[in-house]
């Protein structure tokens, strides 16, 4: 059999482009074809093995461990050059480049040495791995560590021979920490099986022998393991000094560039100690003309903000407690500020975000703000409430439309319906309409640092507003009961589609719960018993924990008891414990302590919902009919 011809490829010539009368003739392929780039050969690097090896051992001469091992590994010519034994020179010139590095053991051939000290690669899982064994001549990862990889206890294996009953002796050893700090000696078991299987059937003076040469093995791989310990120990402490004097340097230039541009204000405030811990500031990169213009628009930006923050904790800070205490004085003093229409008025943490009292706390620096320079932005406050309370009358009408259930639609003013009864996420209270709005739960904000939460810029900014004013704006916490409330309406033999709150007041029966009262001679509003039906139901899903709780809440009134002040606007967030709603009375009625009075100066602040009523008499109360899917009321 013939072998294949070879085929010869060859490049067409190109034609050449004559003058301008001859150019005719040509095709108009020819005219418009561009040169054809010849492509570079691969794997011209390839050939290096083939030259002549004086020349590679000179080259080789300036690489370092590390980089002949990457050599090493890219093809079959090199790794036979690098591996052989007699090669071996060319691991000490490139070892002897590295200052300090201990002589190679005599347990382990350069190319291992090498892969120990400089290879970054976990010697179990490959990954990448910083945790050098030098007793045991590996490299772990930290999972490979922590699951203790071809590692054992020593104080787990049997004694290998009473002729040194102590394996430390006699095999290397490793100390290791755990999680709760406890020192375990480790030792390597394949060393321990190996160790076993050379000493096993060996008689006394042969065991001696081996032992003593053991022994000394070991004290030479300890004394070389503690060597490359020190030098490993010297090499990153050097690393780590060569970073710091880069980072101070960075954060030198970065200062001074930063005073000069204006933002020394800012520097003061913050100090220059928490300004640093920017990643722009304490990298470990030389600052060169390329990172610099990248990062300069980095840290305009964050300085930006921080003058923000310091804006806002200095100076509006200080304006938004003058507004807060002249919003007491309207709540307190309602004959000398505008009258509104609202049954409640907003918190003072959403009056702050208003435009004009927003407009007067951002004022510049020079304009002293005081509780008269408020006085404008009060002429306007009736309209801004109007707009802040048709606001929530949406959020919360779109919370009971989304808990009506299918094809149930509603008549009237879903404001005034029975059937429009919320559930407080927080506390696990029932409300209704104007409660809902008046509820404190609505106005809580986040807590702990910055850092566990992960806050952007914008939430930092809101959350100093908010700690000076001592809570957030309105947002609802609720969930819808209607069902319930549907069920409740119905066992009454009224319409939950049309039925008010005023015609179930004026019509509905009394209750008592059959599992809380089997004496029936505690009876209930409807209201109370629709709330109790919802403890019941709350009762059946949390846990046991919880359990006795709500029991509490069951046999009780509404816990914990807060009152609001006759004497003020009712606004979000205003209700107050027993003993601080006396105090208040004092100081800002004027009021004695013993002169306040419940009804006159100061009510419930939930009075929309009666605690139940304890008859006297022998015979059982009229009492409304329940259905089946509520059988306890």
């Amino acid at each position: 059999m013939t072998p294949p011809k070879r085929l010869h490829l060859h490049l067409m010539k190109r034609p050449k482009l004559e003058d301008a009368q001859g150019s005719e003739s040509l095709p108009v392929e020819a005219q418009h074809t561009k040169p054809v780039r010849s492509r570079a050969r691969k794997g011209g690097l390839s050939l290096l093995p083939t030259i002549s090896l004086d020349v590679l051992f000179e080259i080789f001469g300036f690489l370092k461990p590390l980089d002949l091992l990457s050599l090493a590994r890219t093809s079959k010519a090199f790794r036979n050059l690098l591996m052989r034994k007699s090669n071996a020179f060319i691991w000490r010139a490139s070892r002897s480049l590295i200052p300090n590095l201990p002589e190679c053991p005599a347990d382990l051939s350069e190319p291992q040495y090498a892969c120990l000290a400089f290879d970054p690669h976990c010697h179990n899982c490959c990954g990448v791995g910083f945790n050098i064994i030098w007793q045991f001549r590996v490299k772990y990862c930290g999972p490979c560590l922590r699951i203790h990889t071809n590692m054992e206890p020593a104080y787990s294996k049997p004694v290998i021979t009473r002729l040194c009953p102590n394996l430390t002796e006699l095999l290397p050893t490793y100390i290791f920490r755990d999680l709760r700090l406890r020192f375990t000696e480790m030792i390597q078991t394949s060393q321990y099986e190996a160790l076993s299987l050379r000493l096993n059937g060996l008689d006394c003076a042969e065991q001696t022998l081996v032992i003593e040469e053991t022994k000394k093995a070991v004290r030479a791989i300890r004394e070389h393991a503690d060597a490359c310990k020190a030098w490993l120990s010297g090499v990153n402490r050097a690393r780590s000094d060569e970073l710091h004097q880069i980072r101070e340097g960075r954060k030198r230039v970065i200062k001074e560039w930063l005073e000069t541009e204006g933002w020394k204000p800012e520097i003061d405030y913050h100090t220059w100690w928490k300004i640093s811990k920017h990643r722009a500031i304490k990298d470990s990169r030389p600052l060169t003309a390329r990172i610099w213009s990248r990062v300069r628009p980095i840290l305009t930006e964050y300085m930006s903000e921080m003058r923000t923050i310091r804006m806002e904790e200095t100076l509006y800070n200080s304006r938004r407690r003058v507004l807060l205490q002249a919003w007491v004085d309207f709540l307190g003093e309602p004959a000398s500020f505008p009258n509104t229409d609202v049954d409640v008025l907003p918190h003072v943490a959403d009056v702050a975000r208003f435009k004009p009292f927003d407009d007067i706390i951002r004022s510049p620096p020079h304009v002293v703000v005081e509780r008269d320079t408020f006085l404008p932005a009060f002429v306007a406050l009736p309209n801004l409430v109007r707009n802040w309370r048709r606001q929530v009358d949406q959020q919360l009408a779109a919370i009971i439309t989304n808990g009506y259930p299918k094809e149930y639609a509603p008549a009237g003013d879903i404001r005034q319906l029975a059937t429009s009864v919320f559930v407080c996420n927080t506390c696990e209270q029932l409300f209704f309409w104007i409660d809902a709005v008046a509820h404190n739960c609505s106005l809580d904000f986040p807590r702990g640092s910055s850092k566990e939460r992960n806050d952007s810029f914008k939430e930092q900014v809101a959350r100093i507003a908010y700690y000076s004013l001592g809570s957030s704006p309105w947002s609802p916490k609720f969930r819808s009961s209607t069902v319930l409330a549907i069920h409740v309406i119905r066992s009454c033999c009224q319409d939950p589609r049309i039925a008010t709150l005023t015609h179930m007041d004026n019509t509905s029966t009394p209750f008592y719960c059959f599992a809380c009262h089997p004496d029936g001679k505690t009876v209930m509003h409807w209201r109370k018993g629709l709330e109790h039906n919802h403890f019941h139901n709350s009762q059946d899903q949390v846990s046991d924990s919880s359990k006795s709780r709500l029991q509490s809440q069951l046999l009780s009134g509404r816990p914990p008891r807060t009152y609001r002040c006759l004497l003020c606007r009712r606004s979000v967030g205003a209700g107050r414990l027993m003993r601080s709603m006396t105090c208040h009375i004092e100081e800002q009625h004027g009021i004695g302590i013993l002169s306040v009075q419940e009804g006159v100066h100061y009510v419930k602040e939930i009075d929309s919902i009666p605690d139940p009523i304890t008859l006297s008499w022998d015979n059982g109360p009229i009492v409304g009919t329940w259905s089946e899917q509520n059988p306890y009321l």
